[in-house]
C-alpha cells in the first residue's frame, strides 16, 4: 500500500479535496480530472452505505486520488473494513478525549502502534501480505492516516493531550456542529469561533500533524494556509450541484418570463 497522501503532499504545497454525499463512479471521474486530490465519502450525513465507499474508494484510488471516507461512530465494524478494503484516510467525527483518540488509533493501525486485525487478503494490501508481512504491514500502517474533527469545547480544552496522541496524524475542524453546539450563529459565532479554530490549527502544525479545512472562498483559503493548513475542501457536492442546476436554467426560465402571452 503506498502513501498516496504524502506523495501528494511532497509534490504539491496545498491539496484540493471534494466532500461527496451523493458520489457517482462519473462524479469521481470529473473530479479527477478537475484536478482534485482527496475525495471524502461522508457516511454520517448521507444515505451512502459502507459497500458503495468501498466501490468508489477503488476507482478514486486508480485515478491517482485518495479515499477518504468519515464514519459514523468508533466501532470496529466501521473502521476495519473500510481500511481493509482500500480506503487511506478514515475519519473520526467529534473527538471529544485522548482515550477516544487512542481507542482510534488501536483500531485503525496494526501492531505495534494499535491492535487492528490482519487479513491475509485485503483490497488495501493487493490480496497479499507477500513474503515479508511485517514489512507489509509496517508500510501500511504508515499509509493509513487517521483523521479527527475538533467539533466541542469539551475537545478543544484537551487539545494538547489529543495531539499527543500516536497515530492520529490529520486534524480538522467543524465549525458549524462547534458553534451550533455552542448555541452561537452569524457574527457572535464567527467572532468566538475564530480564536478557537486559529489554536487548534496552530497547535496542530507544531505538533507534526497535516490539517485540513473546509472551505468556500479564496479568501478563507489563504487564511487558513497561513495557518499551515495543507488541504482544502470545497464540498458538498450536493451544494455544488444544486447551485449549478439552478444556475443553468435561470437564465432561460428568465427569456420566457420576459415574453408577453
Amino acid at each position: 500500500m503506498k502513501d498516496r497522501l504524502n506523495e501528494l503532499l511532497q509534490e504539491h504545497d496545498v491539496l484540493y479535496g471534494m466532500i461527496c454525499r451523493d458520489a457517482t463512479l462519473t462524479d469521481i471521474e470529473l473530479l479527477a480530472q478537475a484536478g482534485f486530490h482527496v475525495i471524502w465519502l461522508d457516511l454520517e450525513h448521507s444515505p451512502q452505505s459502507t459497500a458503495e465507499a468501498l466501490r468508489l474508494s477503488r476507482s478514486i484510488c486508480h485515478l491517482g486520488m485518495v479515499p477518504l471516507v468519515r464514519i459514523l461512530e468508533l466501532t470496529r465494524t466501521h473502521v476495519q473494513c473500510l481500511l481493509d478494503g482500500g480506503v487511506h484516510i478514515v475519519n473520526l467525527p467529534d473527538i471529544r478525549s485522548p482515550e477516544q483518540a487512542t481507542q482510534f488509533v488501536q483500531l485503525g493501525k496494526y501492531p505495534p502502534i494499535g491492535q487492528r486485525g490482519v487479513s491475509s487478503t485485503s483490497v488495501a494490501n493487493d490480496y497479499t501480505l507477500g513474503p515479508d508481512p511485517e514489512q507489509t504491514l509496517r508500510e501500511t500502517n504508515q499509509a493509513t492516516h487517521l483523521m479527527t474533527m475538533f467539533e466541542s469545547d469539551e475537545a478543544y480544552e484537551q487539545l494538547d493531550a489529543i495531539l499527543e496522541v500516536e497515530g492520529i496524524d490529520i486534524i480538522t475542524i467543524g465549525p458549524a456542529d462547534w458553534s451550533i453546539g455552542l448555541g452561537i450563529f452569524g457574527e457572535q459565532a464567527k467572532k468566538q469561533m475564530t480564536p478557537r479554530i486559529k489554536r487548534v490549527f496552530v497547535a496542530a502544525r507544531e505538533a507534526g500533524k497535516i490539517t485540513a479545512m473546509t472551505v468556500s472562498t479564496a479568501d478563507q483559503a489563504d487564511y487558513y494556509h497561513q495557518l499551515g493548513v495543507r488541504v482544502f475542501f470545497v464540498g458538498p457536492d450536493i451544494a455544488i450541484k444544486r447551485r449549478v442546476f439552478r444556475d443553468t436554467i435561470d437564465p432561460i426560465k428568465s427569456v420566457h418570463k420576459r415574453r408577453p402571452s
